[in-house]
């Protein structure tokens, strides 16, 4: 070690250096603190359930891929409670079970008695609604309309056939309204048939025995069954209505069309908003992880369950054909249609505007206003979420891959990214605040 002072810096040399070194400081990357607090999930119960066919059951995966453990959620007894129709609204309103999934025709019908049920989020929708016939006896309305018949001559032919014949339909009322409308397009209406109300399977077994002439089963798994596996053909159904109808906003057709959803009370939404973020981002990585590359390995694994449910022999291919063709669904990049485009034929709006005026001027709800946004939470959880995940990804893209991260901020960020990609935008954000903070 020298025994010399260092020299004096002279006023020039000191700004020299000072600025060089300063200079030196501003390139490097910064260096960000120890993060101050770590995030938490809560852990939390939720009891859910709903119709026990094909296009609500899927949320199965949910529990059993632990999309919804991951975001602090367990699924009580692990698998949805599968109810009849008839019991998802009773057991929701009285407190049995916290959220649910539903059809949505059956509440538009009743709007001024549910007020305070909210889907939280739509992801289907039915247009498989069918009513098929023995192939040996009745022709399709596509048989007819290559025999060089129009649409509305076809419709009828196709309708005459059911006259005075034994019809099976669906115990629940949820497909009543499109029966009729299907029949009328020929004049008729189901008292012009001999209607046998039946569970939906028990309308395979009478078709298979011939037992009946027609069916019209309001399970996606029954028309498949019936279609493919009995050999029934669609005589009329809403994919030929939609292949030959005028459709639109205000036309006969939008009547038909419904969502599949999930929906929960107006009490559990103000009490327990962040639990809905995270389950719905459970349900859109369940959807995601459906319709990926993993498809078949996913449907693989949840034909068991809906087939111990419906007592049906599912398999992927089938399943596919259900969530593809019958019951198409919306994923999280479908959303914004459905919501903003006022284009989409399925936007919301489109739909429900024009079928509640129709119930009103048919006496079945009372004139009085109907806010489908208000009834409709899940526009706004659809925008919120949409908001954290861009707030997320703005604040990671502050982060570069230079920045010297300490291992606390490093683990939440690396957290932050994992819930962004599995759509948990509410936990995605608050472990990017606490690792940029």
């Amino acid at each position: 070690m020298s025994g010399f002072p260092s020299a004096p810096v002279g006023r020039r040399k000191f700004l020299q250096t000072g600025a060089a070194a300063l200079a030196a400081t501003a390139a490097l990357p910064p260096v960000w603190a120890r993060a101050q607090t770590v995030p938490a999930i809560p852990e939390t119960t939720v009891r859910f359930g709903g119709f026990a066919v094909t296009n609500h059951c899927w949320t199965v995966l949910a529990s059993q891929k632990d999309f919804l453990k991951d975001n602090g959620i367990t699924m009580a007894g692990g698998v949805p409670r599968s109810l009849l129709e008839t019991q998802v609204v009773p057991q929701l309103m009285n407190g049995e079970l916290d959220i649910t999934s539903y059809w949505f025709g059956l509440a538009i019908q009743q709007l001024d008695r549910v007020p305070n049920l909210h889907p939280i989020l739509v992801y289907s929708y039915f247009q498989g609604s069918t009513i098929v016939g023995d192939p040996a006896k009745y022709k399709s309305v596509d048989e007819f309309i290559a025999e060089g018949m129009s649409w509305d001559d076809a419709a009828k032919a196709a309708v005459e056939q059911m006259r005075g014949k034994k019809f099976a339909i669906t115990a629940s009322p949820s497909t009543h309204p499109w029966n009729e409308f299907a029949l009328s397009l020929g004049g008729m209406s189901m008292a012009d048939t001999e209607t046998i109300p039946v569970e939906d399977p028990k309308a395979v077994q009478l078709a298979i025995s011939n037992g009946i002439d027609f069916a019209a089963p309001g399970g996606a798994v029954q028309i498949y069954q019936l279609q493919f596996q009995a050999g029934w053909k669609p005589i009329m159904s809403t994919r030929q209505m939609v292949k030959y109808m005028a459709s639109g906003t205000g036309s006969p057709l939008n009547s038909l069309l419904n969502y599949d959803l999930i929906q929960t009370t107006t009490d559990y939404l103000e009490n327990n908003r962040d639990t809905v973020y995270r389950f719905v981002g459970g349900m859109y990585r369940t959807l995601d992880y459906i319709f990926g590359p993993n498809q078949t390995q996913a449907l693989t694994e949840y034909a068991p369950f809906i087939n111990a449910q419906t007592g049906a022999q599912m398999d992927a291919e089938s399943i596919k054909f259900i969530f593809e063709d019958l019951d198409p669904f919306f994923q999280w990049k479908d959303q914004s249609k459905v919501w903003e485009d006022e284009s989409y034929a399925l936007n919301y709006r489109n739909i429900y505007t024009y079928q509640i005026q129709q119930f009103v001027k048919a006496g079945t709800i009372p004139d009085e206003p109907y806010d489908l946004d208000r009834i409709f939470a899940a526009k706004g959880i659809w925008q919120e979420m949409a908001g954290m995940k861009d707030r997320t990804e703005a604040m990671l893209g502050k982060v570069s891959a230079t920045d010297t991260v300490g291992p606390e901020r490093q683990a939440m960020l690396d957290q932050a990214k994992v819930h962004l990609a599995n759509f948990n935008f509410l936990d995605a954000e608050r472990f990017a605040q606490a690792a940029t903070a």
